[in-house]
């Protein structure tokens, strides 16, 4: 596919968009009202999320939320879940890519190869992936804890939901330049057009369009700068309309076409510095690494060819809004549905050299998810609300894949015949052809909500219950499975290792979920909060080999049975809020998964208890200044796990554990799991009259040591590390023009990973590889427009 350089692109599309809004009005668009200020401070404006799938004050919601608003995510450059996890309590990204997040929420995290615990969303839509980079929207909410009502499915840990930006009944158009010194050019624009006249809110659309090449943070030695791992070459176009044929129903529709075009290697890890100097590596062929951890040699892109990741999205929604109806009072009904198809090539090299010790990539179209959900919402103020609802999901994935993997094995495990050789290097090779497989999720929600106060007179009490009945179905059908070994030493090969055809996998889970809460409004500005859910995350289909018999070995559901005591409070004339949350969770059936000599194998294998407190603040106490803090405890820890390491030698079995299963990893801490962290974000805004305005700001995110793995070896401890962005931002007066100056991550770290492969060779258990490092530090201004 021919795509057009990256600047013609990004001209094309700024062109396009802001010729649509050519009929804009030339004086300036009436200036934000901001909150009124009072004589101890700003008052913070109300905040409506729709966590619970109704719209409500953040002040009010039964549960933690942060809501990140678009302006923060804007002066922030929050694109991604790395980015957004430095402001959310207890929030933790170990990796990003193409369909593989791993994300963890007070202490509960993504099991290799497993689903995700962390329900992702996009404008309500449940896409079970991150998605585009983040631009124009309106806010992003984060539900910390699970959901068993809302949510229900892959929401143990919580659920994040992103909001475009909506389309308004006023012309506007706008974009910004960025450059910064990792060679990030970024262009983005928006434009808002009422297509049936200014303030007539029949039919309106926004469009938005971003454009944005940057270098990897790894420098591969024996390729040019544009093929460094990591790099970003992508772009999209979206589309965003909305109608109000009449006054009691709203219509949405949504488009997107995204392109990542990554040169070279889309993901590389880098050798650990015991790696680097075991000699391992050269055993194998590959050349020495340098001790500079973020220096590499990969060319698997070479010969496996580029990676890719394209998406095409498009869903909807409809609200109609009814009145007075006999016994049921005002609700809305609202429905909403849509479909993402993705074909994407994903190249990896996971040991960092130019020799195929651990490279492979996977080819996946098609990749369809669709998803859909109806609900009945009342609107009443009679003390009794509720909210009836049925939701689908579908995802259909066929994928190829190739792993090559280097390693030193004893001849006769390949040929029979052959004489005990010693030890000696092969080439393995495994080709995975035609996976199949189908994920279908189907459930029906009810929350029922009572006000003591309106119904019997009684205290301001709102009692809430909620039920989520959750069915799940996949099953997974495998073309072919095919492994083969060289000895290139003894001209052996290639041998057949396995080779197995049309293989299934299957298994369904039926569950129960929901939620049990009161709220206490003990004043106009103050709310308690004490609920009980129980989360779920779906199991796996899964083969294993018994006997030299091949049996269904599904991985059970995950549980988690959680308790959460809050408060949310404003003071100084609602100059400032905080919310004050503690928890503690029952966490069962965790899905645990380890590398075997026949692949990964997950088991239910441990129990944890979680115990934790978060504390969120914000505080406007002049008009000029505003300070948005968090901090957060988390005591995640195995109650019971005996399990095995891969990465550590094997001595016997310990204590209560057994030889499958030797190693007791009981009180060790969960993965992404750190005891504390905390953020601070500040902001001062000069007034230089005629000249505009001069805002420095601040921005620290702290995290405490954690665990890569979580299984207690030294060698995936994190330590303890901050990042710092610093931020100066002229406006002009009419607030059209604004210029920022930035340097993010200042502390540049350059030894801190956030995940761990191990190991890389079996045979030499102390040979491992990490990714997800912390972004180095980058400089830069960036150029904004307002019309």
């Amino acid at each position: 596919m021919c795509r057009p350089p990256f600047f013609s692109f990004a001209a094309f599309c700024l062109s396009l968009l802001f010729a649509l809004a050519v009929q804009a009005e030339t004086e300036l668009t009436e200036r934000k009202v901001l909150p009124s200020h009072t004589e101890q401070g700003l008052a913070i404006e109300e905040v409506r999320v729709t966590v619970s799938k109704r719209s409500e004050s953040l002040q009010d919601v039964l549960g933690s939320v942060s809501a990140v608003s678009g302006d923060t995510i804007a002066s922030n450059n929050i694109q991604d879940f790395r980015s957004l996890a430095d402001l959310i309590p207890g929030m933790v990204v170990q990796r990003q890519e193409p369909g593989g997040d791993e994300v963890s929420i007070r202490g509960i995290a993504r099991s290799r190869d497993g689903p995700s615990p962390v329900a992702f969303h996009i404008n309500d839509m449940f896409l079970a992936m991150r998605g585009e980079p983040y631009y124009d929207l309106s806010a992003i909410e984060v539900l910390r804890g699970p959901s068993g009502t809302a949510f229900g499915r892959n929401a143990t840990a919580g659920a994040i939901n992103v909001k475009w930006r909506k389309p308004e009944a006023e012309f506007g158009a706008g974009g910004d330049l960025r450059y910064s010194s990792l060679e990030d050019k970024q262009i983005r624009a928006f434009a808002n057009i009422p297509l049936l006249g200014e303030g007539n809110s029949g039919l309106l659309a926004r469009f938005a369009v971003m454009a944005r090449k940057m270098d990897g943070s790894l420098n591969n030695l024996d390729a040019p700068p544009e093929e460094d791992p990591g790099n970003v070459d992508e772009h999209f176009l979206r589309a965003y309309f909305t109608s109000e044929p009449v006054d009691n129903l709203n219509l949405g529709l949504r488009i997107i076409r995204y392109e990542n075009n990554p040169h070279g290697n889309d993901l590389v890890l880098t050798p650990s510095l015991a790696t680097r100097r075991s000699g391992t590596l050269e055993e194998l062929g590959a050349k020495p690494l340098p001790d500079d951890l973020l220096q590499v040699r990969a060319s698997a892109a070479q010969y496996l060819g580029e990676s890719y990741d394209h998406f095409t999205r498009i869903d909807g929604d409809l609200t109609w809004s009814f009145n007075a109806v006999p016994l049921l009072g005002d609700f809305d009904a609202v429905f909403l549905a849509g479909e993402q198809r993705r074909k994407v090539h994903t190249v990896y090299d996971l040991d960092g050299t130019e020799q195929p010790i651990l490279d492979g990539h996977n080819y996946m179209e098609p990749d369809i998810r669709r998803s859909a959900e109806l609900r009945f919402v009342s609107n009443n103020d009679n003390g009794f609300d509720w909210l009836l609802g049925a939701f689908w999901f579908r995802y259909l994935e066929q994928r190829d894949m190739e792993i090559f993997v280097r390693e030193f094995i004893s001849p006769a495990s390949v040929v029979s015949q052959l004489p005990a050789f010693p030890e000696t290097m092969a080439n393995i090779r495994v080709f995975i052809d035609d996976q199949r497989t189908i994920d279908e999720s189907r459930a029906l929600f009810a929350n029922l909500n009572m006000s003591l106060a309106q119904l019997f007179d009684g205290p301001n009490i709102e009692l809430s219950l909620g039920l989520r009945q959750n069915w799940d179905d996949f099953d997974q059908n495998v073309g072919g499975n095919d492994i083969e070994a060289t000895i290139p030493a003894l001209a052996v090969g290639p041998v057949s290792l396995v080779s197995e055809r049309d293989i299934e996998k299957f298994a369904d889970f039926v569950e129960t979920t929901g939620e049990l809460g009161a709220r206490w409004f003990y004043s106009d500005a103050g709310m308690l909060y004490l609920k009980f859910s129980r989360g779920y995350k779906p199991g796996l289909a899964q083969n294993v080999v018994v006997d030299n018999t091949v049996i269904q070995n599904p991985v059970d559901a995950e549980l988690l049975d959680a308790w959460e005591a809050g408060w949310k409070t404003a003071f100084l004339q609602n100059s400032l809020q905080l919310s004050l949350a503690a928890f503690f969770y029952d966490y069962q059936n965790l899905q645990v998964s380890q590398i075997t000599p026949g692949g990964v194998l997950t088991e239910n294998a441990a129990e944890a208890t979680i115990n934790g407190l978060e504390l969120e603040l914000q505080w406007t106490p002049m008009e000029a200044l505003s300070i948005r803090s968090s901090f957060a405890w988390t005591d995640a820890t195995y109650d019971e796990y005996c399990g095995t390491d891969p990465a550590r030698e094997n001595t016997g079995a310990e204590a209560g554990c057994t030889a499958e299963n030797p190693f007791d990893f009981s009180g060790a801490q969960l993965t992404a799991a750190p005891e504390y962290s905390a953020t601070l974000l500040a902001n001062y805004r000069f007034d230089l009259g005629e000249l505009g305005s001069l805002t420095p700001q601040l921005k620290v995110a702290w995290r405490d040591e954690m665990d890569r793995r979580g299984l207690g070896n030294p060698i995936d401890r994190v330590k303890a590390f901050s990042n710092t962005d610093i931020r100066l931002i002229w406006q002009s007066q009419d607030a059209r023009w604004k210029l920022e100056g930035f340097v993010e991550n200042l502390e540049d770290h350059d030894d801190v990973f956030g995940s761990a492969f191990a190991p890389i060779v079996p045979s030499r258990k102390q040979t491992y590889s990490m990714t997800a490092q912390v972004p180095p530090r980058v400089s830069g201004l960036l150029l904004e427009l307002q019309l």
